[in-house]
């Protein structure tokens, strides 16, 4: 698997605009990734976060 240096920027980028209304599908192209490495990133980003405790 090839590492590539901006998948933070452009993981919060495809965020952005899912937030603004478009779809995941359209914001991930936009980008340049696919949806399913967007999803495996978010995936890895959420398990790097310590849990917050209640």
């Amino acid at each position: 698997m090839v590492a590539i240096p901006d998948k933070d920027i452009r993981c919060r980028r495809i965020e952005k605009l899912i937030s603004s209304g478009r779809g995941v599908c359209e914001s991930c192209r936009e980008v340049g990734i696919s949806e399913k490495t967007f999803y495996r990133w978010r995936k890895l980003q959420a398990q790097a976060k310590p849990q917050e405790a209640c």
